[in-house]
Formats: C-alpha cells, sequence, structure tokens
C-alpha cells in the first residue's frame, strides 16, 4: 500500500508542483530559523501549521492533483503570513504596516497589511473550495457558490482559533483583540467572496479526472 501511495505520488508531482514544494520548504525552513533566534514563540506555531498543510497537501495529490498554479497562490499564503510578522517596517512589523489609510468613523485602522493578506488567503481558500465542489459534486452552481464561500470563511475561522490558542498559552502576544478579531472575520468574507465570484467568472468547469486533457509537460490542465 506504502509503496503504491508513493508511486502515485511520484507521477504526480509534476515540475510546477516541485518548484512550489521546494519554494515552500525554502521560505519555511528561513523563517524557522529566524523565529527561534528571536525567540517567536507565536510564530514558530505557524511553522507548525505549514508543515502540516504541506503534508496534508501530499495527502490531497495523490487523489486530486490540485494545480500547480494554485498550489502556488496557497504557498504564498503562508510567505505573506510570515513576511508580515518579520519584516519590520517604521519601526513596528509588516502586519501592522498601513499602505491604504482610510478613514472611518469606527475608529478601526484600514486598509492594514494583514487585512489584506486575510482577504488574499480566504480568496485562494475560495478558489481551492470551489475546485474540489466543481470535481467532486454535482451541486447546482448557487450550492457550489454558498458551499465555497463558507468553506473558505471557516478556514479563515481556524486562523482566527489558532491566534486564540496562542494569545491563551504564549506571554506577550500581540495578536489583537476583539476588534482585532471581528475585523479579520469580516475581510476572510469578503475574500471568500471575491475568491468565489473569480472563479465562476475565470475558471472553467472541471471535468472529471478520467477525462482531464494533459498539457505537453504531462501536467493536468
Amino acid at each position: 500500500m506504502i509503496q503504491s501511495i508513493l508511486r502515485t505520488v511520484r507521477e504526480n508531482f509534476s515540475t510546477g508542483r516541485l518548484l512550489v514544494l521546494g519554494f515552500t520548504v525554502a521560505y519555511t525552513l528561513v523563517a524557522a530559523f529566524y523565529f527561534s533566534s528571536t525567540g517567536n514563540e507565536e510564530f514558530l506555531a505557524y511553522i507548525a501549521v505549514i508543515v502540516f498543510l504541506l503534508i496534508l497537501s501530499t495527502c490531497v495529490l495523490t487523489h486530486q492533483c490540485v494545480p500547480s498554479w494554485l498550489l502556488a497562490l496557497l504557498s504564498l499564503v503562508g510567505l505573506f503570513h510570515l513576511l508580515g510578522a518579520a519584516v519590520p517596517v517604521n519601526g513596528d512589523i509588516l502586519y501592522n504596516y498601513v499602505p491604504f489609510p482610510i478613514d472611518n468613523p469606527s475608529g478601526l485602522t484600514f486598509i492594514k497589511f494583514d487585512q489584506i493578506v486575510h482577504t488574499y488567503g480566504t480568496l485562494v481558500a475560495a478558489l481551492l473550495m470551489y475546485f474540489f465542489l466543481r470535481r467532486d459534486t454535482s451541486f447546482h452552481w448557487l450550492g457550489i457558490a454558498v458551499f465555497s464561500i463558507l468553506g473558505a470563511s471557516g478556514i479563515g475561522a481556524i486562523n482566527e482559533i489558532i491566534e486564540f490558542i496562542a494569545k491563551m498559552t504564549i506571554p506577550d502576544t500581540d495578536v489583537g483583540g476583539y476588534y482585532n478579531t471581528a475585523v479579520d472575520l469580516t475581510v476572510n468574507l469578503f475574500g471568500s467572496i471575491l475568491g468565489t465570484v473569480l472563479a465562476f467568472t475565470f475558471w472553467r468547469p472541471y471535468a472529471p479526472t478520467s477525462s482531464l486533457q494533459k498539457d505537453a509537460s504531462g501536467t493536468q490542465l
């Protein structure tokens, strides 16, 4: 059984997927060394999550063959999170940088790099949900849209749970308070909706796996 799984993994690891894997492993190792040297335990936990996702992606590849370009977008989510915590900007971290300030009566800060990353992350999650739903279900298009949005928003909510666990277990963790969580959940929903709209607009429907065509390099389209 193990040999069969390894053979399937080898068959599915196209050049594009290997490049994505190598890129992800490289920045994960660099980030792990950096956060270990600075004593940042919070983002060491994020490193553990990325390692888990790498293992999960390998399992998914043996059955579903997620497109290389989508894996690349997913890899960038992890990179942006780690850069947000590591790169200094104006005496603070990149997460708190406000590239597009918007005045509003709430007194909350918009739009921070952190909020952009959250939006992008759930946008990619919605594309991933769409991919699986179109391939493995016979839902009406409205059902696919609803579950893509809800599934991606749920993935975003898991990130908030990870932040909550970090807040409860790691001293001096700066992950924001109630308003930060509320804003993150809101931009997560926005990203989920945007990703679903993009999927329906630009991504052609997927045929069953057996009928998928391949390009000249053998990579599934």
